[in-house]
């Protein structure tokens, strides 16, 4: 029901237009909807202690013309139904603070109601200990040869063994602390745009980013590869303007180079980091005579597509302390793993490892690298090394 009011009236009590020729015609009057819409009442939280599945009841406006619901999550996190519900499953509430659930109605004009907001803190201790790894992929995956590669190696190695689950954002409500220690989130793709909002299906949905970001919370580990470095900045762990700024997307080509990760880091002037023994190295080849230092190899001669997707760190303002690199670990809590295969300078952060921090329990190993890659257009001669590397990072966050 809209309810309208008349405005432009020439003296308050006139009942007919016609009365006198001095007061305002009835074509002056002016009708406006307006702007009220009525609210949800009776919101609760229906929970037992010690339990993380939360359901938000509510009863809805009698008012015509509800088209959905909103819900939001401490005044930032915001879900859109797109029909009229009473009820809201939440899986995975948070636990151990003080958490807010607003609910407003939504109507077929766009308007928004107040909303009623509900308050709880779930007593709950975390029981880590699962040993079944994830993967997470865009739910359209099988549309890029380097995820589709990627996604049958974690299959064979640890799906049909029983240790590995694949989830896309269909299935993001899966991924559970409790039964997987790590995530690795996989995307290298063609054509998509630089920044995480523009990370292809559905992995940059609230969805998804609310389950990584709750993962994390509980001190889930994520392995970010290629594109999905740049969720770094979706889940909280680096601000907007620390994001990955060096950044590829196109077809590429025929290269017949060896391409991989330097592990040490800086020139014989300055200070030098050598993580050439760090876990995820571990039992692979440290091959010499390609670039000015040894390097570990991903990648051998065919179709490259160049992805890199990383830290340029001479772009975000800091100050050499010694050098960026020392700069930037300090500044993010981090260790730079690995440059560009060619590059012994403090430029380049190509694999990154975030450590857990008073307000960010999980670990994040981001491996940005063009050279990570799991489709050459044929035989890749390095094709194990990169296995063996992939295998030790998920063996070290798990």
């Amino acid at each position: 029901m809209i309810t309208k009011y008349i405005k432009n009236i020439a003296f308050a009590g006139l009942v007919c237009c016609g009365f006198a020729a001095t007061l305002t015609s009835c074509s002056d009057v002016d009708l406006m909807d307006a702007t009220y819409s009525e609210t949800v009442s009776n919101l609760v939280a229906d929970y037992t202690q010690g339990s993380r599945q939360v359901t938000l009841r509510w009863d809805n406006p009698t008012m015509q013309g509800q088209s959905g619901i909103q819900i939001i999550k401490d005044n930032t996190d915001i879900t859109n139904i797109d029909e009229v519900v009473s009820s809201y499953l939440i899986k995975k509430a948070p636990t151990n603070v003080d958490v807010a659930y607003t609910v407003k109605a939504r109507y077929q004009d766009g308007r928004v109601s107040e909303g009623q907001t509900v308050r709880f803190n779930i007593a709950y201790e975390v029981q880590k200990g699962g040993n079944k790894v994830a993967m997470l992929v865009p739910n359209d995956y099988a549309s890029s040869d380097d995820e589709k590669d990627a996604v049958a190696w974690f299959q064979k190695t640890y799906v049909d063994n029983g240790t590995g689950v694949i989830l896309t954002p269909a299935t993001i409500d899966q991924l559970d602390i409790e039964q997987n220690p790590m995530c690795w989130v996989m995307c290298d793709r063609i054509g998509v745009q630089h920044g995480y909002q523009n990370l292809p299906g559905d992995l940059a949905s609230a969805e998804t980013i609310n389950a990584l970001k709750a993962f994390t919370a509980d001190g889930g580990n994520l392995l970010l590869t290629n594109h999905a470095t740049q969720l770094t900045v979706a889940v909280g762990r680096i601000a907007d303007a620390y994001a990955p700024g060096i950044f590829g997307n196109g077809e590429g080509g025929q290269n017949n180079d060896v391409w991989g990760s330097q592990p040490i880091i800086g020139n014989a002037e300055g200070q030098i980091y050598d993580h050439s023994g760090h876990d995820i190295y571990r039992g692979m080849n440290f091959v010499s005579g390609l670039y000015e230092r040894s390097i570990y190899c991903f990648e051998g001669a065919g179709i490259k597509g160049d992805h890199n997707c990383m830290w340029d760190l001479n772009a975000y303002g800091l100050a050499p302390n010694p050098n960026v690199v020392k700069a930037w670990e300090e500044t993010t809590n981090s260790t730079v793993l690995g440059t560009w295969n060619h590059v012994v300078d403090y430029c380049c952060a190509g694999i990154v490892d975030f450590a857990p921090t008073t307000t960010f329990a999980g670990r994040i190993l981001a491996v940005g690298l063009a050279a990570y890659e799991w489709n050459i257009g044929g035989t890749n001669d390095y094709q194990g090394q990169l296995e063996k590397f992939t295998s030790n990072a998920i063996s070290y966050l798990k």
